[in-house]
């Protein structure tokens, strides 16, 4: 069949199956640096590069979250991170984190529902990436992030994490006490 076609009429099928092909990796091939590719994932931890960086904060405050212990360790305010892939704001709050599992079992808790940022004036910002899992196995440790997204650089002294607790109960931890 193909025979029966002009040479151009060839030439332009080639092509358009060419771009077809191409949009299609392109929609939905994994991101550059994405550990869910046929590779596996990633040989080694990667840098991360902090752009842009207006501010940061030791924190050292700890909350336990019915038997995990979240312990907030710093802050860092900065236009972006190099392993943030959601761009969301103008500047983001990566607050650095350490959790451990402190019973025999094993635990979960909804960090991306639970864990807000509170701004001065009192408005409440949802995590926009978080890196701890919310699963936890017995005794298990784990270090990571939540990231918030903020349009104008803030005071980090004035700000407050709030977690949800057991029963409607609700825990604030303010960076600077």
């Amino acid at each position: 069949m193909l025979r029966r076609l002009s040479p151009r009429t060839r030439n332009i099928l080639g092509v358009l199956i060419i771009l077809v092909i191409t949009v299609i990796a392109v929609r939905y091939a994994p991101a550059q640096g994405g550990s869910h590719n046929v590779t596996g994932d990633l040989p080694g931890t990667p840098t991360v590069v902090t752009v842009n960086q207006v501010s940061a904060l030791p924190i050292q405050q700890a909350v336990d979250l019915g038997g995990i212990h979240v312990s907030i360790k710093r802050a860092v305010l900065a236009s972006k991170f190099s392993d943030d892939r959601k761009r969301i704001g103008v500047y983001t709050l990566r607050v650095l984190v350490d959790t451990q599992n402190t019973t025999k079992d094993v635990l979960g808790y909804p960090f991306h529902a639970n864990v807000h940022l509170i701004l001065p004036g009192g408005q409440i910002v949802p995590t926009k990436l978080i890196s701890i899992a919310a699963s936890s196995l017995p005794q298990e440790e784990q270090s990571g992030f939540f990231d918030f997204p903020l349009q104008q650089p803030v005071a980090l002294e004035q700000l407050k994490l709030q977690f949800a607790g057991d029963n409607n109960t609700t825990i604030v931890v303010p960076f600077k006490g």
